[in-house]
């Protein structure tokens, strides 16, 4: 009889564990609202397709950004007024980081533009003005506006440099490419500065390069994924002291979770751009020598 008792003691309990282990596995597929979208964007560097405000916004990084999806593909934005960012994004790069079981993995990735080679320099006039003007936040309005219209020129020259991007963790097609090109997965990416000095970062990455299935049926309704968009701090000039930051960081790397340096949470639906002016104590280059990881988890949209 008291053997009975324990075998039923022991019973008990292992189904008790196993139920506690079934529900947490449910808990961890809890379903998403996701965005889906009505007609297909068209990847060209515009914001037009997108909605206005951006709905996420991170302060820290100064992006905004934006993710929807239709039957085949997802779509995926990223916009910044800020012309330090802007620089940062052209110098170094933008990786954004895609997981398809939102389990925060860093496997499969877009990383575009290229960054420049580190063996090269730049040699645009405005570099030297601007850095000259680091530390130099008593001159007054007319001198901030100076310092950023010629970062924004810097920009804007940069910008020619923007031609190529690699892939990583996709289906066959892990390589680097000229965006005039299109992958044999059909990612299209592209990026412009617009009317208003917004750059605009877009990607349309079809389902069947990355995901479970090559399209989204009804039971994929609510599924949820993981974005993650990693900028990458350009080098701080020497002798420069930094004014706060986590210095240089992140970049184009496998096997690293989205819980890293840097990372926060997307903000309020205020966004249009990113920083206008320049903060009281603080450099208009700062930006630029901050890593940042923006992370947003969000479902799959379906309609029929």
């Amino acid at each position: 009889m008291y053997r009975r008792i324990i075998n039923f003691a022991v019973f008990t309990a292992s189904v008790c564990i196993a139920l506690s282990c079934s529900s947490s596995k449910h808990s961890g597929s809890k379903r998403l609202p996701g965005t889906w979208q009505v007609s297909p964007v068209t990847i060209d560097g515009s914001n037009k397709d997108w909605p206005s405000p951006y709905p996420d916004y991170d302060e820290k990084a100064q992006i905004g950004y934006a993710v929807s999806n239709d039957k085949d593909n997802l779509y995926i934005t990223v916009e910044t007024g800020d012309p330090a960012t802007q620089l940062k994004i052209l110098h170094e790069g933008l990786t954004v980081w895609i997981d398809r079981t939102a389990e925060k993995e860093e496997v499969t990735a877009i990383n575009y533009p290229i960054p420049v080679n580190a063996g090269q320099k730049d040699q645009r006039p405005a570099r030297q003005k601007v850095e000259q003007g680091q530390g130099q936040q008593g001159l007054g309005s007319d001198w901030l506006q100076k310092q950023r219209m010629e970062l924004e020129d810097r920009v804007r020259a940069t910008m020619d440099g923007a031609k190529e991007y690699s892939l990583q963790g996709f289906k066959g097609c892990n390589l680097q490419f000229p965006i005039s090109e299109t992958d044999t997965c059909g990612i299209v990416v592209r990026m412009s500065l617009d009317a208003d000095n917004e750059l605009v970062w877009e990607a349309k990455v079809p389902f069947r390069s990355f995901y479970f299935k090559p399209q989204l049926a009804r039971p994929d309704k609510g599924k949820a994924i993981s974005i993650c968009i990693e900028t990458t701090a350009m080098k701080r000039p020497q002798g420069q002291p930094a004014s706060g930051g986590n210095g240089r960081g992140g970049g184009f790397r496998p096997s690293v979770g989205f819980g890293g340096m840097g990372m926060s949470m997307g903000g309020g639906p205020m966004y249009r751009s990113g920083s206008r002016s320049t903060p009281p104590g603080s450099s208009i280059m700062e930006p630029a020598y901050k890593s940042t990881k923006t992370y947003k988890k969000t479902g799959l949209a379906y309609q029929e």
